[in-house]
């Protein structure tokens, strides 16, 4: 049987999913690694025969739910794992009524995995009329930060490959409103949708003083970059963009010429954590990712937020700073401390099960697969028929390309095509190659794009 992996943010939540899909493929059962988009797309037209379906979230908007609706009557399952946790949240419940709304489709998810006991906890009671089972797993995403082993040798590679030949301070932005892809009228309307007057007024209210203190907040980080670019000898810096925001406007806003700073947005944030030296963030899950790594972390809060939710908790972590001076010091000075109180460290542990545990989320996973494929009695032969399709998706590229050759036409690049651009094989074999050092079983697996957003796992 099959078993199709959704990832919607590609160089953010590739990684995990890729290693969970190195870890459940066998001679069996053969990966896709696609968009939802995609999956739905072919399931729909019975270009793939039926399967696991892993899902990226637990979409309960009715559009969603009927497609899931129809896959399951056509004999496809669902797991799935929400891979925005709210991990940086205070209020879980209203965070997971937020993203779940009603909950209808856990009604053909059959598991789904969460992350720490504080989600496992409410989930389970807050959806207890489903049949669905909840299981404490932890992430594919921590698994894979703690699968990566690098060298020396491997380090000097990947630095000479993007021209970097000193150490790496990393900037993972996750500014938002005043830079993000999706237009702030479409941010505030979802926000607003079926909520009462009184309450769109009040979320009109707290989005309006919260884009001034993020347009604010962008530019002191704007300042601090240019100041460190300036005059900090020995490191470079990498600023990668928030799968929200577009790097071509960080180039736009930094707006200078300098051989020390890399725009990237083309690797995820995760390896590049591996590979750097210092990480500075304002509010970013990406500190937890730090905290696995034993990475030195700086907390930039330039400005204190009025609602500062999702920012509280990440930027309990690390070395606070609200001035650009003192963070220079502090770099220059390379006396790094690995600051976290007590009641952060708990809190995170009880958010995040794979933080401290050494049993992997993977295993899990693969047991609540592995019932499935019992229980399913599946005689018919697996398949992916996408030759027509993808020729025909081909033939239609190449027309465009004459027609450009002769007329300029517009770039129609959307939001789905920048969150999960076409995949770059080399990229993923890299990846493959550094996750076989610890996994040398992996080697036994091929790995095939077959068409440009999707990807194929199987057993040689």
């Amino acid at each position: 049987m099959n078993l199709y992996l959704e990832v919607e943010n590609f160089y953010k939540e590739f990684p995990g999913i890729f290693l969970l899909g190195l870890n459940s493929v066998s001679k069996k059962n053969k990966i896709y690694i696609s968009h939802r988009h995609f999956i739905q797309d072919y399931a729909l037209k019975g270009l793939i025969s039926p399967g696991i379906v892993h899902l990226k979230d637990v979409n309960a908007l009715d559009d969603n739910r009927n497609i899931i609706k129809r896959l399951h009557s056509k004999g496809f399952n669902f797991t799935a794992q929400d891979v925005e946790p709210g991990m940086t949240i205070e209020d879980y419940e209203r965070f997971s009524t937020t993203r779940m709304i009603d909950g209808k489709t856990f009604e053909f998810i059959e598991f789904y995995f969460t992350w720490g006991q504080r989600d496992y906890d409410i989930l389970k009671n807050k959806y207890s009329n489903f049949n669905t089972e909840f299981i404490l797993s932890g992430s594919p995403k921590i698994d894979f930060l703690k699968s990566i082993k690098i060298d020396d040798r491997q380090k000097k590679i990947f630095k000479d490959k993007l021209g970097i030949k000193k150490k790496i301070i990393l900037f993972p932005t996750s500014i938002g409103f005043p830079i993000g892809i999706r237009r702030m009228a479409d941010w505030i309307h979802s926000w607003k949708k079926g909520k009462s007057l009184k309450e769109k007024l009040k979320i009109e209210e707290d989005f309006f003083s919260g884009f001034k203190e993020s347009t604010e907040n962008l530019q002191q980080l704007i300042n601090l970059i240019r100041y460190l670019e300036s005059d900090l000898d020995g490191y470079e810096i990498i600023i990668k963009s928030h799968p929200d925001e577009k790097i071509e406007d960080w180039k736009k806003l930094i707006d200078i010429k300098s051989d020390k700073i890399h725009y990237i947005d083309n690797i995820s944030v995760q390896e590049l954590m591996i590979y750097s030296d210092i990480i500075i963030q304002n509010g970013s899950s990406i500190v937890f990712d730090a905290l696995i790594l034993n990475k030195p972390i700086i907390t930039y809060e330039p400005i204190e937020f009025t609602n500062s939710y999702n920012k509280d908790f990440p930027n309990s972590f690390g070395k606070k700073f609200k001035d650009k001076e003192a963070v220079k010091k502090y770099i220059k000075s390379e006396k790094f401390e690995f600051l976290a109180n007590k009641e952060s460290i708990a809190q995170l542990k009880n958010r995040l099960k794979n933080f401290v545990d050494e049993n992997n989320s993977l295993s899990h996973i693969n047991d609540a697969w592995n019932k499935i494929l019992k229980q399913k009695k599946n005689n018919s032969k697996d398949y992916f028929k996408t030759d027509s399709f993808i020729l025909w998706k081909k033939l239609k590229k190449l027309i465009k390309k004459y027609l450009n050759y002769f007329v300029k036409l517009d770039k129609d690049e959307g939001i789905l095509d920048r969150k999960f651009p076409n995949i770059n094989i080399e990229y993923v074999n890299r990846l493959h190659e550094i996750l076989c050092i610890k996994n040398p079983q992996y080697k036994s697996i091929k790995i095939k794009k077959i068409d440009d957003k999707i990807l194929e796992l199987k057993v040689k």
